[in-house]
This record gives structure tokens, C-alpha cells and sequence, in this order.
């Protein structure tokens, strides 16, 4: 498991048309010639290929690994939650099923889940169900700004590009007796295995090549660091850019593998809590529940008797992969 990682930014335009001035009234976010675009894409080929000898060499070292990661997670005691008035914001169009984890599965996925379109012949995908503590929270985490917040004239709305979208706000209880908490401490005994592992020497060379810092990419040693990377970094980097799944998905997987029913971590976009609750992995007992009284149609319980219909194959028209351990 690794850091962050982007692609480097083109080279400085070289040649005559970099001097010429741009037409007046037009906005020039960059400008390139012939020379410039080869390079990018050399530098774009070196970065493709870092990330797959990182994602492909340091797997099976994972794998081979993984029993003592699931007992280092293991070692966390599980949370007991009791929720009051927790809070779920979804589109408008999933109003009778407020407690559906199927857009979890689409796209790449969630922080905590892996989506269909990362490659299942890499990453098995599988549903979350994300909530929030509030509706603040909730608000930023859906559209990444507080709400009445504009950005260079723009709404959350227009910036999160769903202007004129209507969305349903839902407020939950529930409880939930298997909950890992996700912390710089709880990771520490699995940083320590993973710090076991190191950075192929083909992957510190293409670093060299690229001019990277030395903390710009690193394996991960401390439960800080690994903390950071998965609770909050920018996730979607690796799954958009290269097809492959975050730290924080992999850590994930690893989790549900480990019996946890759900993981709870603080919000990167204010103080409140979150919870992505592993839908298929849920405990007896264990359940979320819509507060008040809901639309006539609406399921408004996730419970063991309900998970396979609110997990969102079916709703997708998915088959779902089978079942690992």
C-alpha cells in the first residue's frame, strides 16, 4: 500500500508560439507545441507504468501477507453505535429507496467500496452504505462545500455539476455492534506489516526519473500515514486516472475481510463522523432504520432480512461476484 501520487505537471512550452501573446478576451489555460506533448506523454507512460508496478508487484506481497493483516486488524476491539439521527443525503430519483447501497457500486465505487468499473479481474466490487452524523456533514461530504458556499460564482450544486437536481434528505437510527474504528492507532499493528514490504527497485527508478520528493511516494510504515492515505486523501485518483483501486479501498476489503460490519471515521470535509457499513456484512441484530414515518413503498429498514434487496445488484441489474471470505 502507497501514498498519494499525481502526474506530473507539462513541462514549460518551449519554442516561438509559447511567446506570442494569447487573442485578447480569451482565457489561455495552457499552451503547447510539438515538443512539449511528446514529453508529456513519455512522462504520462513513466507515471502508467509506476503505478502498475506498484499496484502489481506489491499485491501478491499482500496477499501472502494477508493472514497476519486480517489478524492485525482483528486486534481492534469492535465498536458498539447506537445512532440517533444520523443523516443520508441521495438524488431525488432514489426517494423510495433511502437505504439502498446501488450507487456505491456504480462508477469506482466509494472510499470505502470498490465500484463495477474498477476491473473485477483486479478488485471484486461490493456495496456501502455511507453515512453521516449530521446534516452539515452530510451536505459537504454529497457536494464537497458547505451549502450557501460559492466558489468563483458557482453553487455547490453547479460545482458538483447536478444544478436544478432535487435531493432527498433522510434522517436514520440504528445500531450497529461490529464497527472498526478507524484511527491512527487502530492501523498501527497493520502499518507495521505492511512496512515489511518495500518499493520495488524498478519503481524507485522511474521515481528518480520523474524528479519526485522522496514523501511524495513512499511505502506506508506508521498508522498515521496510513490513517491519511485511506481516511483523507484524495481517493480518486488511482480508480480515475489508472484503473486501480485506492489505499483506502484495498484497506477496505481487508477490514470487511476481517468481520467488521462497518467502518467509522471521521469526515475530511469537517468535524462530523461518517460510517460506510459493509450492507452484505451486516450482524445479527445490527440495523439501520428511517426516523419518522416513510413514503408508502419506501424500505425503510436495513436489516439481515433485508441486505440482499438494499445491497443493489438487483436494482442495477447486476450479478453480484460470489461470496470471498
Amino acid at each position: 500500500m502507497k501514498g498519494r501520487s499525481r502526474k506530473p505537471a507539462p513541462p514549460a512550452p518551449r519554442g516561438a508560439a509559447a511567446g506570442t501573446s494569447p487573442i485578447k478576451g480569451i482565457l489561455e489555460l495552457d499552451r503547447f507545441n510539438e515538443v512539449s506533448l511528446e514529453r508529456w506523454s513519455e512522462l504520462s507512460a513513466d507515471l502508467d507504468e509506476l503505478q502498475d508496478i506498484l499496484y502489481f508487484n506489491l499485491e501478491p506481497e499482500r496477499r501472502r501477507r494477508r493472514p497476519e493483516l486480517l489478524t492485525a486488524l482483528r486486534e481492534t476491539t469492535p465498536e458498539s453505535l447506537q445512532l440517533e439521527n444520523w443523516v443520508r443525503i441521495v438524488d431525488y430519483q432514489w426517494t423510495l429507496h433511502p437505504l439502498s447501497a446501488a450507487g456505491s457500486l456504480t462508477s469506482i465505487g466509494g472510499r470505502f467500496n470498490a465500484g463495477t468499473e474498477i476491473d473485477s479481474q483486479i478488485f471484486s466490487p461490493w456495496p456501502s452504505l455511507y453515512l453521516t452524523s449530521d446534516h452539515a456533514t452530510a451536505y459537504r461530504e454529497k457536494f464537497q462545500i458547505d451549502a450557501g458556499q460559492m466558489v468563483e460564482g458557482l453553487s455547490p450544486e453547479e460545482l458538483a455539476l447536478t444544478p436544478g437536481k432535487s435531493h432527498t434528505t433522510v434522517v436514520l437510527n440504528g445500531n450497529l455492534s461490529r464497527v472498526f474504528p478507524m484511527t491512527p492507532t487502530t492501523l498501527g499493528p497493520v502499518a507495521r506489516i505492511l512496512g515489511k514490504i518495500k518499493m520495488p527497485d524498478r519503481a524507485e527508478r522511474i521515481k528518480k526519473k520523474l524528479k519526485f520528493n522522496p514523501n511524495d511516494l513512499r511505502m506506508m510504515t506508521t498508522g498515521k500515514q496510513l490513517h491519511d492515505a485511506a481516511a483523507l486523501h484524495n481517493w480518486r485518483v488511482l480508480p480515475i486516472q489508472f484503473g486501480l483501486p485506492a489505499p483506502s479501498q484495498i484497506l477496505s476489503e481487508l477490514i470487511r475481510a476481517a468481520d467488521f460490519e462497518a467502518v467509522a471515521y471521521q469526515s475530511s470535509k469537517g468535524g462530523g463522523k461518517c460510517l460506510a457499513i459493509f450492507v452484505d456484512r451486516l450482524a445479527p441484530g445490527s440495523f439501520i432504520e428511517l426516523s419518522g414515518n416513510p413514503p408508502a413503498g419506501a424500505i425503510a429498514r436495513l436489516d439481515e432480512t433485508t441486505a440482499e434487496e438494499l445491497a443493489g445488484w438487483t436494482q442495477l441489474g447486476i450479478k453480484p461476484p460470489r461470496a470471498s471470505e
